[in-house]
């Protein structure tokens, strides 16, 4: 998956081997208990089983905690705001925003893989890279939902309480705003991570399901961090550190959580287990 892409949205094969560690932990106080599950949003049929201790604290948790409610994101209300902040209203066009170098190599990436690229030239380079990843996925066989949506839908069924940490406004602004001051950069840097997706992905979902976070964070948040910090700090810093007084409040609460965000944001040192323990909670990774 390209790094970036994956890292933001949206934004993270191998069966579990015993005695590794897991992408959840566990924060807790005197009083409380949250857990926090790393994700990845999406999945091929070939990545099941998930880890087991998803189930296990699925089941030992009274509320679901998600980026955002997923129910808000199936409504023609969020479909119809996502087109509408993702295209150029003022007239502009991606052959007008991007250099004659970015535009020429996305056409020709359109071209050899049967994209009429007059149909996005309207977009904006955030909802571009987005169609072109949604497009390299199709061809590795993600088209399965992933941990979060597979969850959602569980917690739905059994009447569980369901919460999201961002609303729907937030996440099309996120969405829709990536790229944006950088834009030529932004589109050629995609383009050339298409052709390495299969491999990362592999790779991805192995570290993901043994809960290896040095190796999930060297693929994605240090190249971020240096290629696009505005991004880095937009996508991950700022959200992290709005997220940190919703999770507070949880550990203050006798219901037990399960916070289900992108796995890029556990990691690194900006990321919300550093910032947890930083504050003093104790958090531990579940083995």
């Amino acid at each position: 998956m390209n790094r970036l892409v994956a890292s933001s949205i949206l934004v993270l094969l191998m069966a579990t081997p015993a005695l590794c560690e897991t992408s959840i932990w566990v924060a807790r106080t005197d009083s409380s208990v949250t857990y926090i599950g790393g994700t990845i949003h999406l999945l091929r049929a070939s990545d099941r089983p998930f880890p087991p201790e998803f189930d296990t604290v699925y089941g030992a948790s009274d509320i679901l905690v998600f980026e955002v409610d997923l129910a808000d994101v199936a409504t023609p209300e969020f479909q119809r705001a996502l087109l509408s902040k993702a295209s150029y209203t003022d007239g502009r066009t991606l052959d007008q925003v991007l250099s004659a170098e970015a535009y020429r190599k996305l056409k020709e990436y359109c071209d050899e893989n049967g994209i009429p690229l007059a149909s996005m030239n309207q977009m904006k380079p955030g909802m571009v890279a987005l169609s072109l990843v949604a497009l390299e996925l199709m061809k590795l066989g993600v088209d399965q939902e992933g941990i979060d949506l597979y969850y959602h839908g569980k917690a739905t069924a059994d009447d569980k309480t369901i919460q999201g940490l961002e609303t729907i406004e937030e996440q099309i602004d996120l969405v829709t705003a990536m790229g944006d001051g950088n834009e030529s950069a932004f589109i050629l840097y995609n383009l050339d991570e298409m052709h390495k997706m299969g491999d990362m992905f592999d790779k991805m979902v192995a570290a993901w399901k043994t809960g290896d976070m040095d190796t999930l964070d060297d693929m994605f948040l240090e190249e971020m961090q240096q290629e696009f910090p505005k991004l880095y700090d937009m996508m991950i810093v700022e959200r992290n550190s709005d997220w940190i007084p919703r999770i507070e409040e949880y550990l203050t609460t006798p219901a037990t959580e399960f916070v289900l965000v992108g796995t890029a944001h556990l990691v690194g040192e900006d990321g919300v287990i550093e910032q947890l323990r930083e504050l003093g909670y104790e958090v531990e990774q579940l083995k």
